[in-house]
């Protein structure tokens, strides 16, 4: 079904094949899909697809890979510097979001349904299960969290790795317009290449994740620093603790009380509830303790955005983020090196900071890259999530929060071994791109041969444009 008021801008689109679902064309809806979470990027598609299947994805593959017509895929548009934009084809797998069925490990899902309605449905069924990893806000989709990596939030990373190392198969369409069912064992290239492949070979449509056993209620402790090398003491105790299940913490600009936040979780049954002095010995902050159901806990940033939304019209601020992976022995350093530095400026009046930890034996997919190991058995990903405190459009607040990230970002890189964590708001070039896949560059080159010859899929990062695609 195609709907235009626009027939100029959408010449070639009227000539698409008949679809499932809806293939858009007017003014109003395209302007719709012209920037993402961060509202820095504008670019605006010449037609955007609700698909009702995997084959009007490929079909529309096929008809804009014969016009030379980029393609882009979106979710809930949460990259924040163009990363799912096109001047071309927009998919908007929101409307693929059935759940097909829920088993005893696993779950088969569409690649538009959110982590929270999943969580929701795993959590009702019997026995009650749950994602093993599950981002810090689950209204995102299935797809779109696989195409980064997956990074969980306050579930996860302690004892499983990213959202991606627990997919036992992916049903996707290529940019040659092909349907293919994959996984570890069957076409392991395009598994490799699509899992933290940031949409380049292949668009996610149907995903078969790993569920296991839950719990039904959640003890978090919250601990309170203004002296970095004690934080980082405590966090580093808490992460090897066998009790706890998740650790994460936030830091706040200098002068505030307190600069670091630590969270450790337990996960637990009403019968079997945590012993606190075991959780919490020998950790040097007075604790605060919160007791919350497995839900509650699990949907607590979620509630948190959905706030701002109502009261800071979040989803127009600007969003120059900053995300990168930094090896385990490097982190505390670098933490006293930047922290120093922030202001309110470089969060925001909504922004917040981020360290969530993860041990690197529990990665088992090579996306996305991560730094070079140096002895620890741990890496992190830091967030300096900045937001604007207006609406209103302020080129040089972007310049300088962009100009910050790149500055930032080579001195990470250079002087610690940094890796980008790609849904930030870094301006890389194809180059910076090759220096980031490093040794997996060869692979994943090979595999966007294959699967996307005419290099159409996912141009907005930069990794490779064909001279073909308008965009």
């Amino acid at each position: 079904m195609t709907r235009s008021d626009s027939p100029g801008n959408a010449a070639v689109m009227g000539h698409a094949p008949a679809l499932d679902g809806e293939l858009l064309v007017d003014g109003v809806s395209r302007q719709a899909y012209a920037t993402d979470l961060g509202n820095i990027t504008t670019n605006e598609p010449c037609a955007v697809l609700r698909p009702g299947s995997a084959q009007d994805i490929a079909a529309m593959i096929r008809f804009c890979r014969s016009h030379g017509i980029a393609v882009s895929v979106r979710g809930r548009a949460s990259t924040t510097l163009g990363q799912t934009l096109s001047g071309g084809l927009v998919i908007d797998t929101r409307s693929l979001d059935r759940i097909h069925s829920i088993g005893p490990d696993v779950a088969e899902v569409d690649a538009g349904v959110s982590w929270k309605d999943l969580v929701n449905a795993a959590f009702e069924s019997s026995p009650r299960l749950t994602p093993p990893v599950i981002t810090a806000y689950t209204s995102l989709s299935v797809g779109g969290t696989l195409s980064v990596g997956g990074l969980g939030g306050l579930v996860g990373a302690l004892r499983t790795g990213l959202q991606g190392d627990h997919v036992r198969e992916l049903e996707v369409v290529t940019g040659a317009g092909d349907i293919e069912r994959c996984s570890a064992t069957h076409r392991a290239d395009l598994f490799d290449a699509v899992l933290g492949g940031l949409g380049q070979c292949a668009v996610i449509t149907k995903a078969v994740v790993e569920l296991v056993p839950a719990k039904e209620r959640a003890r978090t402790y919250q601990l309170g620093y203004t002296d970095n090398a004690a934080f980082f003491s405590d966090m580093r105790s808490l992460m090897e603790r066998p009790c706890i299940d998740h650790v994460y913490a936030t830091l706040q600009p200098p002068g505030a009380e307190p600069t670091h936040r630590l969270y450790a979780t337990v996960v637990h049954d009403p019968a079997d509830p945590p012993s606190d002095e075991v959780a919490l010995k020998g950790v040097t902050a007075k604790p605060v303790i919160h007791d919350s159901s497995y839900l509650d806990y699990v949907f607590t940033i979620d509630r948190f955005v959905d706030g701002m939304r109502e009261t800071a019209d979040w989803d127009r601020l600007a969003k120059p983020w900053y995300d990168v992976w930094l090896p385990g022995d490097a982190m505390e350093d670098y933490v006293a090196e930047i922290h120093p530095t922030l202001t309110e400026r470089d969060l925001g009046p909504y922004g917040i900071s981020l360290i969530y930890p993860q041990r690197r034996s529990h990665f088992a997919r090579p996306h996305p890259p991560r730094p070079e190991p140096d002895g620890s058995p741990w890496v992190y990903v830091l967030d300096i999530n900045t937001t604007a405190d207006s609406p209103e459009p302020d080129p040089d607040f972007v310049k300088e929060m962009l100009d910050r990230n790149d500055r930032w970002f080579a001195r990470a890189r250079d002087h610690y071994g940094a890796v980008l964590y790609p849904i930030g708001s870094l301006r890389f070039t194809a180059q910076d791109w090759r220096t980031h896949f490093g040794d997996l560059w060869p692979a994943f080159s090979a595999a966007k041969d294959r699967y996307d010859p005419d290099a159409l899929l996912t141009p907005g990062p930069g990794i490779r444009q064909s001279p073909l695609a308008k965009s």
